[in-house]
């Protein structure tokens, strides 16, 4: 019994992993592999779970609709589906059953190439966000014997469409356990610039906001092994911020730079500057208030950071006055408990609780009889 889990990058890597390594524990004689479509399928990797495909990713970032100079930048890498395609087609007679986490065309591409019964696990489209186009919803209808969603109000929605979907959890908030790392004195407000190569530029741009918070707080910055220290040290060097183990000081202000602790930051923050995706997500679903505001790069500009403070709700503060309103704002948090709760139950309940991993597995093998 071959299960082959296709996905697109990053984020939807780490959803996809986290299935089939509970899978893999319920049923430890089935054969389970991993196909990313843009990623080195480090998720996958570090899980246990062999890969079928890897590839480099695009220039865009994986965003490339978000932007004319992103899309024409990915027309060198045009390849990589058809490339995706071809691999997956030469294993189609011995993969069984297919499971997508990703998008629509993703979907399309894995029927195409394997005609085998397909779970879609569509964790990046949300109706609190922006609700799955007509066509989108066709090929859901037509293609996946159930499709997951990313939250119940979404599934609600398409089962009143006539598309069988169910909310059984959020694999992005399963294993997000600290490690016990010291991050210093309380409060403790929360970096994450993402993990992509425009968060260089964007935690410049939130160290201007920490110029400006006149709290005394403890900044943390979870510092993902994607982004090179030294190219942070170069261009933050240009706003006369210096760094010297291990953190970055300007005047009376510091930011400590952890690497290998993006848990233990946004579990003991009491607030997170987010210019993340997954991350942002992430931190919300803990009861972490965010605040963010648009960045440089596809994966922050100001219409996906609005779709993200819809998708989570209160528990993610869009703000537009940038630098001063930003710093504004997390100061009247951290003067307000009672407003960071509230917003931190909204994005609780928004992202939904651990254990969706374990559920969609349990799924896996009752449907296919595992």
């Amino acid at each position: 019994m071959h299960i082959c889990f296709l996905s697109n990058c990053y984020g939807e890597d780490r959803s996809a992993a986290l299935i089939a390594r509970e899978l893999k524990k319920l049923r430890p004689q089935a054969e389970i592999t991993g196909a990313p479509l843009i990623s080195f399928g480090r998720e996958y990797v570090k899980r246990g779970i062999p890969l079928l495909t890897r590839a480099r990713v695009p220039p865009s970032g994986g965003f490339p609709t978000r932007s004319l100079k992103g899309l024409l930048l990915d027309v060198s890498a045009a390849h990589v589906p058809l490339k995706y395609f071809l691999t997956l087609r030469k294993r189609r007679a011995d993969i069984d059953y297919t499971v997508v986490v990703g998008d629509v065309p993703l979907l399309i591409l894995g029927y195409l190439a394997l005609r085998k019964q397909i779970l879609f696990l569509a964790p990046a489209k949300s109706d609190y966000q922006r609700p799955h186009y007509r066509i989108e919803e066709f090929f859901m209808r037509k293609i996946p014997w159930k499709v997951l969603t990313h939250d119940e109000y979404t599934a609600e929605n398409l089962r009143k469409k006539g598309i069988s979907a169910l909310f059984l959890g959020n694999p992005m908030m399963d294993e997000l356990v600290p490690r016990g790392i010291n991050l210093g004195e309380p409060p403790i407000v929360g970096i994450l610039p993402g993990s992509r190569s425009e968060a260089y530029k964007n935690l410049t741009k939130i160290l201007k906001v920490v110029e400006r918070v006149k709290e005394t707080v403890t900044f943390v910055c979870a510092l993902p092994q994607s982004l090179k220290i030294g190219r942070i040290i170069h261009l933050a060097r240009r706003d006369k911020w210096i760094y010297e183990n291990g953190v970055f000081r300007k005047n009376e202000r510091a930011v400590v730079i952890i690497r290998n602790g993006f848990e233990d930051v946004i579990s003991e923050s009491e607030i997170v500057i987010g210019l993340a995706g997954t991350g942002n997500e992430q931190a919300a679903g803990l009861g972490k208030p965010v605040v963010s505001f648009a960045g440089y790069g596809p994966q922050t500009t100001l219409r996906r950071m609005k779709d993200q403070a819809r998708l989570l709700g209160a528990g993610v503060k869009f703000v537009s006055d940038f630098p001063n309103g930003v710093a504004t704002e997390i100061s009247f948090l951290l003067s307000n408990p009672e407003e960071r709760t509230r917003r931190g139950k909204i994005g609780s309940v928004r992202m939904g609780p651990p254990g969706g991993a374990r559920n969609i597995a349990n799924l896996l093998v009752k449907h296919f009889n595992l």
